[in-house]
């Protein structure tokens, strides 16, 4: 049921935060590229995929970065959170949504990291940044077994101090 509540979760995010900030990077291209002579397109064109990557990337990032949480791991009952135990913070959440998009771009990384998620329960990307991605509130289990995971987040939380 974990890498279905993350796989949603990207989903939600994508539907929520990339689809709109894009869209509305697409019109502004758009508009600019009528006032511009058609000498300047393609570097437009080149830069405008460019921040279509990166912008989005940059206010994703800064989300989970700074909360450890994005809506649809918010709907999914999903958090980010580095060794410590905290939102891994801007640089590293920036960093990781960058990685993620590229890598979940090309058919292969998108396997190496379903393949990671299926296997092992944690992507490529969470195992170079350090982070996992912690499930809150997982399905399935008992209340002993739910007080037992809260016991162990707790004492590494103390460790980490």
């Amino acid at each position: 049921m974990y890498a279905l509540k993350r796989m949603a979760a990207y989903a939600i995010d994508l539907l929520l935060l990339y689809a709109p900030i894009t869209a509305a990077l697409s019109f502004g291209e758009m508009w600019l590229m009528a006032s511009l002579p058609s000498v300047a397109h393609m570097p437009l064109g080149i830069g405008a995929w460019g921040l279509s990557i990166l912008i989005p990337a940059v206010i994703v990032g800064t989300i989970s970065g700074l909360t450890g949480r994005t809506p649809g791991k918010w709907l999914m009952s999903l958090k980010v959170r580095d060794y410590t135990g905290s939102p891994p913070g801007i640089a590293h959440g920036v960093l990781r949504e960058i990685v993620k998009l590229l890598s979940l771009g090309f058919f292969f990384g998108m396997l190496w990291a379903l393949q990671g998620l299926i296997a092992r329960g944690q992507t490529f990307y969470d195992d170079w940044m350090e982070t996992e991605v912690e499930d809150i509130n997982p399905w399935g289990l008992t209340p002993t077994q739910k007080n037992f995971r809260k016991y162990m987040r707790q004492q590494e939380r103390l460790k980490g101090r």
